[in-house]
């Protein structure tokens, strides 16, 4: 990024500046304990809100095509979709067996200070390893699982963070690497899924809204084609139970194919759709858990499951709550909820005590 002056000052991608700033980097080509870097430049030179589904497609053929030639990736992007670009590569590389490590910053490298250099530099360091074989995000101190990322902070320079689970690695004087976490290396050869089937639409409930505003949206859509709905909802999963018309909505929205999919609105934590009277309405009406699974995660995993064309709706609903990649915890990993009463915890250990 550089200030453009015809667009008084505002900053924009710059052809060739970042290939020219690492030619130059003496920690690159003059430390022996680096290794050798090749840089491939994509033309035209995009914002991280122009990169679609097309570029992701892109990046994961280009990967496919020098596999051989490379011990590892660095992927060098904006930040503000690199978390859905780098998910949807978790799930386009299946039986990946190298490091495929994304990063950027928060200012930009034409700045005197920057957090540019140290992200490149760690990034280069870490896609040379062979201990952490998945695609993973490099920002600050932390390498985290690119499928279990979200960017979390505009103006911090951690501005990534992976809410329900641990970082792979942190850096400080040392590099400490939490092997226990990482994928098991992969057995079979690395195939390239580019298809992905992105007619989805993701809803965010705010309180009171309004039931025919809804229906209107949804009938829209599914006249489109629309293949998945994701919902953004409260806690753990749950509508107000005053809102029938709502669950009918998404009852119906299920009986003509759409995949209904819950997330929830709480940065960490869990969807439990049977824990409350109101998500068991929602788990009646065919709604799908999204689990602990990050919204970029279940956005590309929807994507990736409807392009992949050898699946049925019920397969691929089935497959949501599967492990694939790493993003998501297996509902048999979660605590027990707690008991809402005092009455309930009693009658749990089989006394009537108050």
């Amino acid at each position: 990024m550089a200030p453009n002056s015809l667009r008084g000052g505002a900053l924009e991608p710059v052809q060739g500046a970042i290939s020219d700033y690492m030619i130059h980097m003496n920690e690159i080509h003059d430390n022996p304990s680096m290794p050798e870097v090749v840089i491939h430049e994509y033309k035209p030179f995009l914002d991280s809100s122009d990169v679609g589904s097309s570029d992701w497609a892109l990046l994961a053929h280009d990967i496919k095509a020098n596999y051989l030639h490379f011990d590892g990736f660095v992927v060098l992007m904006g930040t503000d979709t690199m978390a859905y670009c780098a998910t949807a590569l978790s799930f386009m590389l299946e039986n990946l067996g190298k490091p495929v490590i994304f990063t950027g910053s928060q200012i930009p490298l034409c700045e005197p200070y920057n957090d540019a250099r140290r992200n490149l530099i760690m990034s280069l360091i870490f896609a040379a390893r062979d201990s952490i074989p998945e695609v993973c995000i490099f920002f600050h101190d932390r390498l985290l699982r690119a499928c279990r990322s979200t960017k979390v902070d505009t103006h911090s320079l951690m501005a990534f963070d992976s809410p329900n689970m641990n970082p792979l690695a942190t850096i400080g004087v040392n590099i400490t690497e939490n092997r226990n976490l990482a994928l098991p290396h992969a057995r079979g050869v690395l195939r390239v899924h580019s298809r992905m089937d992105t007619r989805l639409i993701t809803m965010r409930l705010v309180p009171g809204f309004d039931d025919g505003m809804m229906r209107a949206m949804i009938d829209a859509a599914t006249k489109t084609n629309l293949r998945a709905l994701v919902l953004q909802l409260y806690g753990t999963g749950n509508v107000p139970t005053i809102k029938g018309e709502f669950i009918k909505v998404l009852a119906d929205a299920k009986s003509k194919g759409v995949l209904v999919v819950a997330s929830t609105q709480c940065h960490s934590g869990t969807v439990v759709m049977g824990r409350y009277a109101t998500g068991k309405a929602l788990q009646d009406a065919g709604v799908i858990s999204g689990s602990d699974m990050t919204i970029e995660a279940i956005s590309c995993k929807l994507a990736y499951l409807l392009g992949r064309k050898d699946l049925s709706a019920t397969e691929v609903a089935n497959l949501m709550n599967v492990s694939l990649r790493g993003e998501v915890t297996p509902e048999d990993a979660f605590e027990p909820p707690t008991l809402p009463s005092a009455y309930e915890k009693a009658m749990k250990k089989g006394k009537n005590h108050y």
